[in-house]
């Protein structure tokens, strides 16, 4: 290849990324002039503008419901079989406002979102501890529910007739048309700016792995409340409109017949995207338009067309897309570590004579097993502690206890000489972060949004500045990717910023866990087994890292069975076999330990691994 054509193939190459980056950009503006100006482009060309008209306003307002439960299913990974009833409960609160008492429609719109959120609410808080199928299952039960008390409760819901008369009081057909496609641009937006936002890393966070989440300080309880009840709110709205275009409400309309179109539009868009509900609706609205004439096939046409989405795209249209060489950010290369960690990020003064960590007599049984049976440990701050055994010795379940993962039969854990509390977000709160013998990242997340995750706990703002974007959110926001910038460049993973962590080396995806759990400026920071599987290039990397965090004040423990890694960064070693502690001290002494020796090496002619 000549120079000049080598000179030509990056800019050709930037130039097809500028152009993808900004397509979908254009094609978001022609798809909003062609909604603004719809009425009159159908007043023109068609001597039926109002039905098509209608036809549009219908497609938003399922395209509401839908972001909706994207919302609950996509990124708080909810399975929520309740949306129609939520739809039901918002065109009765509007039915009965508007109706009955005879308030203004957009008072029974506020009372449809209130009572979606309530509805919620109260769903989630008594079944937090179901799993993903069985959560589905009480929300279903919570969906029959809902109908049956608009058949029986005649005297508010108008019983099995439902309630007629529902209309926007003032508002022409065509104004309620801009009125509906504002609503799904605001919806839209909102749920933009929330997955776009430490609240929604946040969110996803939970939704990938609750452990890791509650290792940075995140509460998942608190979180998956969040989202749920904000997409019961929005379903809610849904309701509202739904009754306020048809001028009636019964209670066929929470029947789950009706959300085959929206299961069918979040999949063929894309489950877990921005726009994808809004395309897949779209297309789902197209084609009931286009077999009109035969509508009593238009169930069984849904149901292929939906099994042929899972078959053939089952990221759908948009993960589809995000996923093919076109859709997806370019691969980086590792860059050479450079700078240093942030101030933020870093312990504030600290007590050199009170230790960092400290258990106390720690004992927890499995049965008959003794897995930590009165463990004592303290960790110094400012030094790297090893905590070193056989397998099976208890080592992870001494960490589990101390950072209240496990619920100790005895003993006490102490952070900074004050009692732990009990829940393990609440640990991280205080200032001990955990990274998991196993990888944890939130692997459909880039790696500038895995850093960024590890921050949340450091964030001050709430869901209002970030669906605002308010100034709080901004400086907020700004200041965290300088810092998570900072720290990629400081581990030599700034180049690969915009990949997705799934898609990283064994080894980067270690060293990101370790920024990530710095990123949240914890005062120990608990590395399980982290040079298990690298080769001795990231090894070096790790070991540099561990020294530079001690440097700046942190207290690192170590869970590793790597002898010449603990022996060339540890400051302390602490020694347990059988849920006891056989040796504590420096590891010059430690290696020389008879009983060490024996237990942990088996045999004195191994003696050499510890040297």
């Amino acid at each position: 290849m000549s120079a000049s054509a080598k000179t030509e193939a990056p800019a050709r190459t930037s130039v097809q990324s500028l152009a993808l980056r900004w397509l979908p950009t254009a094609l978001t503006v022609v798809a909003v002039a062609v909604l603004v100006a719809w009425p009159s482009i159908t007043n023109f060309y068609s001597y039926n503008a109002s039905y098509y008209n209608g036809i549009v306003a219908s497609a938003a307002i399922s395209a509401v419901l839908t972001i909706s439960l994207n919302m609950s299913m996509g990124y708080a990974g909810l399975l929520s079989m309740m949306h129609t009833g939520l739809q039901l409960v918002g065109g009765y609160a509007v039915a009965y406002t508007t109706v009955n008492a005879g308030l203004p429609w957009y008072l029974g719109m506020v009372l449809a979102m209130a009572l979606g959120a309530v509805f919620s609410g109260l769903v989630l808080s008594i079944s937090l501890r179901a799993t993903y199928l069985y959560f589905g299952m009480i929300t279903l039960a919570a969906n029959l529910i809902m109908v049956e008390t608009g058949n029986a409760w005649e005297a508010v819901t108008g019983g099995v007739t439902g309630i007629v008369g529902v209309a926007p009081g003032g508002l022409s057909k065509v104004q309620f048309y801009y009125v509906t496609i504002a609503v799904l641009g605001i919806v839209y937006i909102i749920q933009r700016n929330l997955v776009r936002s430490g609240v929604g890393r946040a969110v996803m966070a939970v939704k990938e792995s609750p452990d890791t989440a509650s290792a940075l300080g995140i509460r998942p309880t608190r979180t998956k409340m969040l989202m749920f009840t904000l997409a019961g709110a929005i379903a809610g709205l849904s309701g509202s409109m739904y009754a306020l275009q048809l001028g009636f409400i019964n209670p066929d309309v929470g029947i789950l017949d009706n959300g085959l179109v929206f299961f069918v539009g979040l999949f063929l868009g894309g489950i877990g995207t921005l726009v994808g509900p809004v395309i897949g609706v779209t297309v789902i609205a197209t084609v009931v338009e286009l077999i009109k004439d035969h509508a009593r096939y238009t169930t069984l046409i849904l149901g292929c067309t939906l099994l042929l989405a899972m078959m053939i795209i089952p990221k759908g249209i948009v993960g589809t897309w995000r996923a093919s060489k076109l859709g997806r950010p370019a691969e980086g290369e590792d860059t050479e570590p450079t700078g240093g960690l942030p101030e933020s990020v870093l312990p504030g003064a600290v007590d050199p004579d009170v230790p960092a960590l400290e258990g106390r007599g720690l004992v927890k049984h499995f049965g008959g097993v003794k897995a930590v049976d009165g463990v004592d440990i303290s960790v110094a701050a400012g030094s790297v502690h090893g905590i070193i055994g056989p397998n099976g010795s208890g080592k992870s379940t001494t960490v589990a206890s101390l950072t209240r993962f496990l619920k100790v039969d005895s003993g006490e854990v102490l952070i900074c000489g004050e009692p732990a509390p009990d829940k393990p977000f609440a640990v991280a709160e205080r200032g001990v972060t955990r990274v998991f013998q196993v990888p944890h990242l939130f692997a459909q997340q880039s790696v500038m949004d895995n850093v960024l995750a590890g921050m949340r706990r450091r964030e001050r703002y709430g869901v209002p500045s970030a669906i605002l974007r308010l100034p709080r959110y901004r400086d907020r926001d700004a200041t965290s990717r300088e810092e998570a910038a900072q720290l990629l460049a400081f581990a030599g993973l700034s180049g690969r910023s915009e990949q997705l962590a799934g898609s990283l080396s064994h080894g980067q995806k270690r060293l990101l866990e370790v920024v990530r759990a710095v990123a949240s400026g914890p005062r120990v920071l608990i590395l399980d087994e982290p040079a298990t599987g690298l080769v001795p290039a990231e090894i070096d990397a790790l070991t540099r890292l561990c020294r530079a965090f001690r440097d700046h004040g942190l207290a690192v423990v170590l869970i590793e069975h790597n002898m010449d890694f603990v022996m060339k960064v540890c400051d302390e070693l602490t020694v347990i076999d059988s849920g006891k502690v056989i040796a504590c001290g420096p590891p010059a002494e430690v290696r020389a330990d008879p009983a060490v020796l024996e237990a942990y090496l088996g045999r004195p002619d191994l003696v050499e691994d510890l040297s």
